[in-house]
């Protein structure tokens, strides 16, 4: 038996990455710890853009420190930043034991065994999983990600994720459902699906997502169903009747738009047009009531001329999103969007993302404004002296919180109904209606 500590960094998928490795690790006999404790330290990496690079090796250079002072004997660094960059890393961190990229993820165990165990053979980027897989989760004991599908194969030239990942990998209909099961058996009431490219699930193995909806809202003792990460391409009018019609499908939508000028989105290969963009919104919300829409833009991508940044600000002051958040372009090698001319002046990025998140909070605190004497089932989510809840608009980690006013004595999880009396810009305020 090993002492290990993982640390996770990046987006949701990541983390069930890690919750995949963290099981494995105890189901071969280890003992997950703290970093202090640790006779093993693994950092699971992200290299999607600039920061979560600097984020990766910063945190990678802090906890190294624990093999001259601590207990730490082997540190291995995974995920995708080593899959981008594995023979760099290499090089500029040889105090590092192992790397591994982001396939064959289970094998890891191995490493910190020692075994001899091939562990390149058949490697691919990418790790897809089943029901049966060691899993140990790492979010709150009532919500849980499901990853329907590994990888992307759309060419968005700004993204790096295709060649991290690899191309797009649908796990059947039947894995998922059993999963959600085994989830809900476990205590799990709400179930936020995943995916790179959600609209396109299921069509390299002769599926499709809707099917799969219908399928896992028959899956007892879960509540709540969230989509994330739904390509614009390929929203159904099939795709909505199910979400307006599906008690458990939650009316929350996160669909990353990046942008609507007509020349950026061709330059980033997003196949969609302003008018098509609209039109989807138009249709997302005239079929599902209440309907709390999420997106995220880039600013600063090359060639974004001042009216073209302008184009996008007016369409976020016009559409009034619930909730958008915004990257700074990041110039990443490998990409075609990196062979662009006329990259933008760092200064310049950052003064566009200012003003963009300042409109965007002004339109974030009038929406949730409006949302003032409504009231929402909610989950529990905090205790003590600071009781907070989640309602079915809120996301969990990427949203805010509803805070509350209550003594009673609630647990993590419960579900109880929430008045909303009072908002922030991010948060909401309310009172536990009997």
């Amino acid at each position: 038996m090993k002492k290990v500590a993982l640390v996770s960094l990046g987006c949701s998928k990541n983390l069930v990455d890690s919750e995949l490795i963290t099981g494995s690790l105890i189901k071969s006999g280890n003992k997950i710890v703290s970093e202090e404790e640790a006779e093993v330290i693994i950092v699971n990496t992200c290299g999607f853009i600039g920061d979560a690079k600097k984020e990766s090796i910063n945190t990678a250079l802090e906890l190294l420190e624990h093999k001259k002072t601590g207990n730490c004997k082997k540190f291995i660094l995974t995920g995708c930043l080593v899959e981008r960059y594995k023979d760099e890393l290499k090089k500029s961190l040889p105090e590092v034991d192992d790397f591994w990229g982001t396939g064959n993820l289970f094998k890891i165990s191995s490493l910190i065994n020692d075994s001899e165990e091939k562990l390149s053979e058949n490697y691919k980027p990418g790790t897809l999983y089943d029901p049966d897989s060691p899993r140990t989760l790492l979010t709150m004991p009532h919500t849980s990600y499901v990853k329907v599908s590994e990888g992307c194969s759309r060419k968005c030239t700004f993204c790096i994720i295709p060649k991290m990942r690899g191309l797009m990998k649908s796990r059947p209909i039947e894995s998922i459902k059993k999963e959600i099961e085994n989830l809900g058996e476990m205590g799990v009431k709400e179930v936020n699906l995943i995916a790179q490219d959600m609209t396109s699930y299921g069509r390299d193995i002769g599926a499709n997502l809707e099917n799969l909806l219908i399928e896992i809202t028959e899956v007892k003792n879960i509540e709540w169903i969230r989509l994330h990460y739904l390509y614009p391409w390929g929203v159904t009018d099939n795709l909505i009747n199910i979400i307006e019609n599906e008690e458990k499908i939650l009316p929350y939508i996160d669909m990353p738009l990046q942008h609507i000028n007509d020349r950026i989105l061709k330059l980033m290969d997003r196949r969609t047009t302003t008018k098509k963009t609209i039109e989807i919104i138009d249709r997302l919300r005239s079929g599902i009531a209440d309907l709390t829409l999420r997106t995220t833009f880039i600013v600063g991508f090359p060639g974004e001329t001042d009216s073209e940044y302008l184009e996008l600000v007016n369409f976020i002051e016009d559409t009034k999103f619930d909730r958008a958040g915004a990257f700074k372009y990041s110039f990443e090698e490998g990409t075609k969007a990196a062979l662009l001319d006329n990259q933008i002046p760092e200064e310049i990025k950052d003064e566009r993302f200012e003003r963009l998140m300042n409109i965007q909070s002004e339109v974030s605190f009038q929406n949730n404004k409006g949302l003032i004497n409504n009231t929402y089932n909610a989950f529990i989510e905090g205790t003590g002296d600071n009781v907070h809840a989640r309602i079915p608009g809120q996301a969990p980690e990427i949203d805010g919180i509803t805070h509350l006013n209550s003594n009673n004595d609630y647990k993590i999880g419960d579900m109880v109904k929430v008045k909303i009396t009072d908002a922030d810009i991010y948060d909401l305020h309310g009172e536990i209606i009997n």
